[in-house]
């Protein structure tokens, strides 16, 4: 974001103090060669125009937020249980973890669970499981999505949901 803020600044001219103009920039030498003319000559002759892609509607569109650290509560989960691969994501889960996540987040006990330690995987597997249920339920919110994103621990769950990250390449802070 600060980025793409910066780069608009120093386009309207208001980056480092400076205000741009026209005649701030110099005047190109005699013989210059104009490199846009050229590069416009060269795809003109070698490409065929291309069609722009269609864009969708912003109804046909979805974006989906998850949830960060501090949303843990002991149960969370339970109804999920029955959608196809939920059992399997908590499966993988113990087999990273080295504990039974389902039976922490099912059952606590609540100090447990808001430990750093434990609460990010808690979060982060109960919201794969809820992106499970909603391809079950709505899978066309599932395959629409343009954009995913979330704060703390939700950001890897967005970036597990776009397939930028593995679900065993996560690693969770481990203050306790």
């Amino acid at each position: 974001m600060i980025l793409r803020v910066a780069r608009a600044a120093w386009a309207r001219g208001w980056g480092a103090g400076c205000r741009r103009g026209a005649a701030d920039f110099p005047l190109p030498p005699p013989r210059a060669v104009d490199v846009a003319e050229l590069l416009r000559d060269a795809t003109a002759t070698e490409e065929e125009p291309r069609e722009a892609a269609a864009r969708r509607p912003p109804g046909q569109c979805s974006v989906l937020l998850f949830p960060g650290q501090g949303s843990q509560v002991v149960g969370m989960g339970r109804g999920l249980l029955r959608y196809p691969r939920v059992r399997e994501l908590y499966a993988a889960a113990r087999s990273v973890l080295g504990y039974d996540l389902l039976e922490l987040s099912l059952h606590g006990p609540q100090e447990a669970l808001d430990r750093t330690a434990h609460c990010q995987p808690a979060v982060f597997v109960a919201s794969l499981a809820a992106v499970e249920k909603l391809h079950h339920l709505q899978p066309a919110v599932v395959e629409n999505c343009v954009a995913a994103a979330g704060f703390s621990v939700g950001e890897f769950t967005a970036l597990v949901f776009a397939g930028a990250m593995e679900f065993s390449e996560v690693k969770y802070e481990q203050r306790m």
